[in-house]
């Protein structure tokens, strides 16, 4: 069974953490126990060093005697700290010694300190080592001191707690941490799995069909799935507009072929029952409706070839300024005919490219202008040279696009005037013909338009080597 995005984000989190908190809480009991050895054993070498330096002042030099009742106090207060000490004189006599004044507690003591490092530091096999120290009074040797401990260091019932309080205190905030890290895992997995299934929620609505599904971005939201909200609501706003371009296609491609098909069949079905004569005009006008069937076709099979991604191009160099002329002087009938007049500007601009293919680019937006704009006009092509890319613009003061129609004039089928005039329309694919022509070239075609006041299409194509 697949887990939810949301465990998988809150066991992983709390798993990361979990390991972090025993590697930190094992380094640092490692460091605290270390550290705290050599403190101790440390610590025991500095009390013997003290024992050491208070015993001159219990020497009386004028008969050379020996506070025996103080040492004997100092002997017994260090035997419990797990000390046996043991006093001599300078001739090594001893003086006094925590063996003899009292064997059975001396034993006692040391076993109990062997027995609990055994079983609570079973690795550290120690053993009583004995140190001695001189006792020196105005510089002359007095005595010796001989100290017995367990080496290398020895905790007693106090240090020993100590440590099992700084280990609960780490285990303490290990759990803390550990259930910190797992509410704040949940709350981040929550935060991140609510927008995925969000998406996922709108996705299904679009592949459903329900196109004006969008999702809500907010700040709070992280730029990853603030970006992939985006990029599904820039989806859905695609495909909606697909959609519709699809519902308008089929509006338009139908009545493109029921208007001839019906003409046709009309001419054709009264001549078959008698009610007209199959004049040469009649049969003139049924071919006229199948040519224009096939000038659909014709178009469509264009639009296949520019499109197929294996488009070949016959790479050579290409004068955009000298094609424009010559573009120009094709469309001499149609321009005298609406009594426009179309100007040719700028500067060679030499690119590599297929000349066929970017004349029949300049044919098209040409004959666009030429289409769309009103008798008198005026239509001007201008060619510019740069050190990368070559600019060829076609700018005319027809009729205009609307905001609405801008962004969709180089959709395939796609036309501005829903009166479907064929004096004006066409199959509604010459912008999209051009657009991958000019794509295939590694160039861009853009369009400017205000309504009433004419349009401006911008084509950019680099002057390198078309790949």
């Amino acid at each position: 069974m697949k887990q939810k995005i949301s465990t998988q984000l809150a066991t992983g989190f709390a798993l990361i953490v979990l390991i972090t908190v025993l590697l930190i809480g094992a380094v640092a009991n490692g460091l605290i126990n270390r550290q705290f050895e050599r403190y101790v054993a440390l610590q025991r070498k500095n009390f013997s060093e003290q024992l050491a330096e208070s015993l001159p002042s219990q020497y009386d030099e004028r008969n050379g005697e020996w506070n025996v009742d103080y040492i004997h106090g100092i002997g017994m207060y260090a035997l419990k700290d797990g000390y046996l000490i043991r006093l001599l004189d300078r001739e090594n006599h001893v003086v006094w010694d925590a063996e003899n004044h009292d064997m059975t507690l001396c034993h006692q003591v040391m076993q109990e300190i062997r027995t609990e490092m055994e079983e609570k530091r079973p690795q550290l096999k120690g053993e009583f080592s004995t140190y001695r120290y001189d006792i020196r009074k105005r510089d002359a040797i007095v005595g010796y001191l001989d100290v017995s401990y367990y080496s290398p260091y020895y905790f007693n019932e106090s240090d020993f707690r100590f440590l099992d309080s700084l280990n609960r205190i780490l285990i303490g905030i290990g759990l803390v941490v550990l259930t910190a890290a797992v509410a704040m895992g949940t709350m981040l997995a929550k935060r991140l799995s609510v927008p995925l299934l969000n998406v996922a929620e709108v996705t299904r609505k679009i592949a459903k069909g329900d196109y004006k599904a969008r999702l809500q971005t907010e700040r709070a939201q992280t730029q990853e799935v603030e970006n992939l909200s985006r990029s599904v609501n820039e989806m859905a706003e695609s495909l909606e507009r697909q959609e519709k371009l699809r519902r308008r296609l089929t509006s338009d491609v139908a009545h493109e072929l029921r208007t001839p098909v019906t003409n046709v069949s009309l001419n054709l079905e009264m001549m078959l029952d008698g009610v007209w004569d199959p004049t040469k005009e009649r049969l003139q006008n049924c071919y006229g409706e199948l040519e224009r069937l096939s000038g659909i076709i014709a178009d469509l099979e264009k639009l296949r070839q520019v499109e197929d991604k294996k488009l070949e191009l016959v790479l050579e160099s290409v004068d955009l300024l000298e094609l424009s002329r010559l573009v120009e002087k094709t469309f001499e009938p149609d321009l005298k005919k609406k009594e426009l007049v179309c100007t040719v500007q700028g500067e060679s601009a030499v690119v590599q490219g297929d000349a066929g293919r970017l004349y029949q680019v300049i044919y098209n937006l040409l004959s666009n202008a030429v289409k769309y704009s009103n008798e008198d006009g005026q239509i001007q092509i201008r060619v510019n040279c740069g050190e990368t890319v070559a600019e060829l613009s076609v700018e005319d003061q027809g009729i205009g696009i609307s905001k609405e129609d801008l962004p969709l004039v180089f959709e395939r089928f796609y036309r501005t005037d829903l009166s479907r005039n064929r004096k004006t329309g066409g199959a509604g694919i010459g912008l999209a013909i051009v657009k991958a022509i000019v794509e295939a070239h590694h160039g861009t075609v853009t369009a400017e338009s205000r309504e009433g006041r004419g349009s401006k299409f911008i084509v950019i194509l680099p002057v390198g080597q078309s790949n």
